[in-house]
């Protein structure tokens, strides 16, 4: 009969496992279903876990579960090892065959898709002229939960500072884009020598859903000012193209973060003129986003050097 220390020896890449699960999933329910198992199972491998590091990984809240520090320090140390773990057969069978799926699936906020990847992709079409993309247009939230399920091979996301970073992603900053005004041309606005938050109460807005961080944080801004129940939102929409055409209609102004120097090329920025007010609302940071310990495909490593500007 195996003795305890070589039992937990051998269970411990399932109790990481479960740990890296609750800490996703939040519920000893929702994590024993993701890793195929009985709630009892999971309950008793991070038991047993804490029992053997001698300190306190989880506290239960009703029917949630939170992560003590140790916990949280925990996962951070194990996801990429869990994850490294459970992609090696994968990578074992790829690497020996060298045949890797032509494929990128790539999650990310329309404006990302627009700004970030324009010129990647086309050089990248350049180089391996068979390669597939698949883009899903995801708000970030939604974008890094598809990455960390594995539904995409990468994301760019907007990521602020009152949000953590998870332990199981990589996080490759791009570039900060400033709040930015869109508007008719010669609307009172731009006139202004500087843009107070009142001024914009005044007028009809065209924002970003309240799903999008950016919206969420211009509504707090605005909140604070006291001004939230002022503003006047005619349209919501998450896709630029919407934004800037609502705006060459004369609807209203549209706010979103965009490029500090977009392209002007690009036929949406015709007809609109764009001034920055970071100086009130501040910017938005933009990762480039990838799994820790999975493998990284030629396709996906090309694509990652021609939008960071970085190397493996």
């Amino acid at each position: 009969m195996p003795s305890s220390r070589h039992y937990f020896k051998e269970l411990r890449l399932q109790q990481f496992r479960s740990l890296v699960a609750l800490s996703r999933w939040q519920t000893f329910s929702a994590a024993a279903a993701a890793l195929h198992l009985t709630r009892a199972s999971v309950w008793q491998q991070l038991r047993g876990l804490e029992q053997q590091l001698g300190c306190t990984l989880l506290r239960t809240r009703g029917k949630r579960v939170e992560l003590t520090p140790a916990g949280h320090k925990l996962v951070e140390i194990v996801a990429p090892l869990v994850a490294g773990f459970d992609s090696v057969k994968s990578t074992l069978d790829e690497a020996m065959s060298g045949d890797y799926p032509q494929t990128l699936t790539v999650a990310a906020a329309p404006s990302f898709l627009l700004y970030e990847l324009r010129d990647p992709v086309f050089r990248m079409r350049k180089i391996y002229p068979k390669l597939h993309f698949t883009f899903l247009e995801r708000n970030s939230a939604t974008a890094i939960e598809v990455l960390e399920k594995s539904g995409a091979d990468l994301a760019i996301a907007a990521q602020p500072e009152h949000v953590p970073f998870k332990a199981s992603l990589d996080y490759t900053p791009l570039r900060a884009y400033p709040f930015t005004l869109i508007c008719p041309p010669k609307h009172p606005l731009l006139a202004k020598k500087q843009i107070a938050l009142r001024d914009l109460a005044e007028h009809a807005l065209i924002l970003p859903g309240p799903v999008a961080y950016c919206r969420q944080h211009f509504d707090a801004t605005m909140e604070r000012a006291g001004l939230l129940g002022k503003v006047n939102i005619i349209i919501e929409s998450n896709f630029p193209i919407m934004l800037f055409e609502y705006v060459r209609m004369g609807l209203g102004v549209a706010m979103t973060p965009l490029p500090a120097v977009p392209s002007p090329e690009l036929p949406l920025h015709h007809g609109v003129v764009l001034r920055d007010v970071s100086k009130i609302f501040g910017v938005e940071p933009i990762y480039f986003v990838r799994r820790k310990g999975h493998f990284e495909t030629p396709f996906a490593a090309k694509l990652r050097e021609l939008v960071t500007g970085a190397s493996k």
